[in-house]
């Protein structure tokens, strides 16, 4: 697979550490964004809607891709009484059209090693979080290297275990149809003028689309919608009712109510959380 440098576009990265002492507690979620976060003190137990699941113990990390169900058991050190977590959750686009984690099959268990590899990264995104000029144009180019070097480490992880970036090659001739709807979320957009555009009748375009995508076209619109929603709530401060707009949405009623049921909360409490360090 060929890459460009404007082949692969950052879209979020917001890194986290917290301190829990609720032995136990189940944290259920989807999110719109790849997660890695490491147990300093204590454990998890993940499991995930795909069937997956695995122990996770002290400073080693999970690793999980956007929108999978996750049911996330926190389990606190027996001498400390606590967990101690460090976390990055961030998002890529390949060709602006789907997520960097569509090209690979992500190891839900990341090993030790690896995984303070990404912890140190995490730690000096947050220390440039708290710096003085956090909102500057130098701050913000810094940010973007450091999550540009989770990117790197997450492909030099992935490479040592053998596991490469795979797209099929039929998935080519529907590039185009992902990059105009990505342009064009704001409209209407018929499965009928999408299909048209990649010279495929209806039938079939729905039926390729599956076998390539494994949703139907108006389920991964409905993705595609809430995933730049989400872009939105997290970099801008334009109302629900904007949002909707700008994403193709009846209405902020409509979109809060499809926000709630794909990712468990209403995009108020997203905005309200993100801006404070999601908490994992």
């Amino acid at each position: 697979m060929i890459f460009s440098t404007d082949s692969i576009r950052l879209t979020f990265a917001e890194p986290g550490k917290g301190i829990f002492a609720d032995d136990g507690w189940i944290h259920r979620k989807a999110v719109p964004y790849i997660i890695i976060a490491q147990p300093l003190e204590g454990s998890y137990t993940i499991e995930c809607g795909d069937g997956r699941s695995s122990e996770i113990r002290t400073r080693e990390a999970f690793l999980t891709a956007p929108n999978v169900p996750l049911a996330i058991s926190h389990h606190c050190d027996p001498k400390t009484k606590r967990m101690v977590i460090r976390w990055i959750h961030f998002n890529f686009t390949v060709f602006d059209a789907f997520s960097l984690a569509d090209l690979f099959e992500l190891p839900l268990c990341v090993e030790a090693r690896w995984a303070d590899k990404f912890g140190e990264i995490t730690e000096k995104m947050l220390l440039a979080k708290k710096s003085k000029d956090s909102k500057s144009l130098s701050s913000a180019a810094r940010m973007n290297e450091l999550s540009f070097s989770v990117l790197n480490l997450l492909v030099e992880y992935l490479e040592g275990k053998g596991i490469s970036p795979k797209m099929n090659p039929d998935v080519t001739r529907l590039l185009p149809v992902l990059e105009y709807a990505r342009r064009h979320l704001d409209q209407k957009l018929e499965v009928a003028d999408l299909a048209k555009r990649v010279n495929l009748s209806v039938p079939r375009f729905h039926a390729e689309f599956k076998r390539l995508f494994g949703d139907s076209p108006v389920d991964h619109l409905r993705k595609m919608r809430l995933s730049k929603s989400s872009d939105m709530l997290r970099s801008s401060s334009s109302s629900l009712e904007e949002i909707a707009q700008q994403t193709g949405f009846c209405n902020q009623f409509h979109f809060s109510r499809e926000f709630k049921k794909c990712y468990g909360y209403p995009p108020t409490v997203f905005r309200k959380h993100i801006s404070k360090g999601f908490a994992i």
